[in-house]
């Protein structure tokens, strides 16, 4: 359920807003806005209040006064944020569907009764913006006009809205949902909206500049290239920091830096230092943390705090800032922390699945149940399925074929070593399953570790040419060594080996290959969990190489050894067997637990050393989150986050990037240029490439969907999605 309580401030006093006029702001005012969602029978609130950029500085501090004692009527939970005209948060403007409507003048102008019979003053709108809209009222005249943007103006009977000959379809569909909201809102839904683009009769245009006060086209401004409709530039560079905020004994706040990027939970300390706040700088935003023992001055305080804190900084007054209090921090802020402890009861392997999701893993319930999972399993899971849970299409029983990279070109790998690859080499997979009587496709990228930059370059290259092949209707999916994705795994039902080297001409049997070397030791980690995803990786014949939570295979002359180590499982024991068959034919397999190896065994591997004896596996549960991709004319990436999305927020005219929390989609628009589906897969390893937790480039299975052609493990993220959507609009 949600809700939009909102008031603004009349002589210092807090009056309800009226509930037609949700989405129109008052430049002259301060308003609080309370956005309320029960999940379950649990209640959360977002609570911001926005400022007019021509309130007063006194209705300015009673509006954050007021914020903080209806944040204490809820009992302090609330994530406050605060809002500036013109620079508020994707979150706030994403409550509001028909866009914000910036009007001038304030409460004296704002509430009067419309006469029907008097003459009525037009108004000119400029609606700015491709995914939640802003329009801000402007002076009536073609002086106020652009060719880049779209103009609504109001003559109460009728509702013209211009498109600007350089404006983009997604920026005009906004214009006329935006008109058709002023015709609705405004006026009872008796006006006329009349559209003035390209098809426009000459009448229609005549009447609009007659409505206007003047002007034809050809006075219109061009583009300015200056006003961009992204505000902010995610950016690589940005320094993502954790600093204690206090007040000293002469009342003068003090900064403390705590530390910078990777973040850790513990690093939060609100014990000794409970009476005190800690300030995570996005550089982009600016989060207040308070620890659940503040004091209530504290709290009421912590937004100043974060204002002299953004003076010292040389922040400008409209940089987003949001209060979070400890035990209820939304996701959001969690994932700029690299180790997060979630309690024991929630389900999650990283990411967030809704039942939605859930459904659409065509995995037998048996086999992988995330909704049932109990601590073992779910730990088991954790530290060595393969990543990208949610993308299983099928059970992996399709077509496979696959091709190496030779040379920038693809020879055909023989079907008898499907499953074998090496970490030298680059390979491209053409995956065919039914669904529904027709047939869909995957193309899998593979790129080892050890392989080139320009044989990776290649199998990227070489999948999209098998894209174009089949008219765009493959997902494409780009797979580093060691962070195969599950239903990857699935395809080759616990035959996938990894070996050391290159290709060199082939190999006929697993022992005719560049890396059966003079000694005849070779060292494989056993990683999965069940019969159908697991995987052999060669390691470096070293102990380092070990690890206390896998299964090892250590091949010799003379002897094949099975090492268990103390965390793993009795399913990774039962695998490690299978795959010392697969990798170590025909010989008798010694099992050896950890702690109790021979001499030979550490002979084998130049000695006893060091090496890794468990992971630390806690880390934030992430929500899935979409972005908005777009190059500016200076040739720059642009990274917006869409927040409360849906399908609608999918731009025809650009490249989004969905964060699943596990895997992440890039979603080519059908009207995105040839510069943005180039740079695609770039945008999507910049936005990883800034992410503050753990994940890096080779850990983030990366999947490209074309619009119209999107899988289920996709769709299932959206509340609700109609694949029909698009084709009614055109």
């Amino acid at each position: 359920m949600y809700t939009h309580p909102r008031t603004n401030r009349e002589n210092f006093e807090v009056v309800p807003y009226p509930k037609e006029k949700y989405g129109q702001f008052y430049q002259g005012d301060a308003y609080i806005v309370l956005h309320t969602i029960d999940i379950k029978g649990t209640k959360k609130w977002d609570l911001h209040f926005w400022l007019g950029s021509q309130c007063s500085q006194d209705e300015a501090g009673a509006a954050a006064i007021k914020t903080v004692e209806l944040d204490d009527q809820l009992g302090g939970v609330p994530v406050q944020h605060r809002e500036v005209e013109g620079h508020e948060s994707s979150l706030f403007l994403a409550w509001f569907k028909k866009g914000v409507r910036y009007l001038k003048g304030g409460v004296a102008s704002g509430f009067h009764h419309v006469d029907p019979d008097e003459p009525y003053p037009a108004r000119l709108f400029h609606v700015k913006g491709r995914r939640n809209i802003r329009i801000r009222q402007v002076e009536v005249g073609v002086g106020s006009m652009n060719k880049g943007d779209c103009f609504i103006l109001d003559c109460r009977s009728e509702v013209y809205v211009y498109m600007g000959s350089a404006s983009r379809r997604m920026e005009r569909m906004k214009a006329i949902m935006a008109g058709n909201g002023i015709r609705d809102d405004d006026h009872a839904g008796k006006s006329k909206v009349i559209v003035i683009d390209e098809s426009a009769s000459s009448s229609e245009i005549e009447a609009f500049f007659e409505a206007l006060g003047g002007g034809s086209p050809d006075d219109i401004a061009d583009e300015d290239a200056a006003m961009e409709d992204a505000a902010f530039e995610r950016s690589e560079n940005n320094v993502i920091s954790l600093h204690h905020v206090f007040e000293d004994d002469n009342n003068i706040i003090q900064t403390n830096l705590i530390g910078e990027k990777p973040l850790l939970q513990s690093m939060l300390d609100s014990g000794e230092n409970q009476q005190d706040c800690f300030i995570l700088d996005t550089g982009v935003s600016v989060y207040v943390w308070i620890g659940s023992g503040s004091s209530k001055k504290e709290k009421v305080k912590s937004m100043e705090m974060a204002a002299g804190y953004m003076e010292q900084k040389g922040y400008p007054k409209w940089m987003s800032v949001q209060r979070v209090v400890e035990k209820a921090e939304p996701a959001v802020f969690k994932s700029y922390f690299k180790m997060w402890k979630e309690p024991e009861e929630t389900v999650g392997l990283g990411r967030v699945f809704t039942e939605r999701q859930i459904s659409t893993v065509s995995v037998p319930e048996v086999d992988f149940d995330v909704s049932s999972l109990h601590s073992e399993k779910r730990r088991l899971l954790r530290k060595n399925a393969g990543p990208a849970f949610g993308f299983m299409p099928d059970d992996g029983s399709g077509k496979i074929e696959i091709w190496r990279v030779e040379d920038f070109e693809l020879q055909p790998v023989d079907e008898g070593t499907h499953g074998f690859f090496f970490g030298g080499d680059s390979y491209v997979i053409k995956y065919t399953y039914e669904v529904n009587g027709q047939e869909k496709y995957i193309i899998y990228f593979w790129q080892g570790i050890a392989s080139s930059q320009d044989e990776k370059a290649s199998s990227a290259i070489h999948a999209v040419r098998l894209d174009n092949e089949l008219n765009g209707k493959a997902v494409q999916v780009r797979v580093v060594q060691g962070y195969e994705p599950a239903h990857f795994l699935r395809m080759f039902k616990g035959r996938l080996v990894v070996f050391l080297g290159g290709k060199a001409s082939g190999f006929k049997n697993v022992h005719d290959h560049d890396t059966y070397d003079a000694d005849g030791t070779r060292l494989f980690r056993v990683r999965g969990t069940c019969d159908f995803d697991t995987r052999a990786i060669q390691m470096a014949e070293e102990a380092s190489s070990l690890n206390g939570d896998d299964v090892f295979v250590l091949e010799t002359p003379g002897a094949t050894y099975l090492w268990i180590g103390q965390g793993a499982s009795e399913e990774e024991k039962a695998m490690g067997a299978r795959v010392a068959e697969l990798v170590s034919p025909g010989r008798d397999v010694q099992e050896m637990a950890e702690g109790s190896e021979d001499d030979g065994f550490w002979s084998a591997l130049g000695g006893q050393a060091d090496y890794q004896k468990a992971r630390d596996l806690d880390k934030p549960l992430l929500y899935p989150r979409l972005f908005h991709c777009t190059i500016s004319p200076a040739g720059c990436l642009r990274v917006n986050e869409v927040a409360n999305f849906g399908q609608e927020d999918l731009n025809e005219d650009d490249v989004m990037v969905l964060d699943s929390g596990d895997e992440v989609y890039v979603w080519i628009g059908r009207g995105s240029d040839d510069q943005e589906k180039e740079k695609a897969f770039e945008m999507a390893e910049t936005y990883i490439k800034t992410d503050p937790t753990e994940r890096t480039l080779a850990s983030t299975v990366l999947l490209r969907v074309n619009q119209g052609e999107e899988p289920a493990a996709f769709t299932s993220i959206f509340p609700a999605w109609n694949p029909d959507m698009w084709e009614k609009v055109d």
